[in-house]
């Protein structure tokens, strides 16, 4: 029977998944830099530096932000240990 109730379907066979296949990811280069291929880079060094950014269609790119964990103000740990 299948899963939608509707026993005139017929049954698929099983298909094998294979495991996701790791892409090697090449060391970045100026070549491949923002700056580089748009004229806008003074450096001359044999590689990237920390300013590099991967040329893509959608353009310059912020590197990703880490998340941002509130924690509660130091005071109000130390009003709790204090009325205690």
């Amino acid at each position: 029977m299948a899963l939608c109730g509707n026993g005139a379907h017929e049954p698929v066979a099983a298909v094998a998944v294979s495991a996701p296949v790791a892409r090697k990811q090449s060391k970045p280069s100026c070549e491949d830099c923002y700056f580089q291929r748009n004229l806008l880079c003074a450096l001359e060094l044999d590689e990237p530096c920390a300013t590099f950014r991967p040329d893509r269609p959608e353009g310059l790119v912020p590197p990703r932000q880490p998340v941002l964990l509130m924690r509660p103000p130091r005071w109000a740990s130390q009003t709790q240990t204090q009325t205690a």
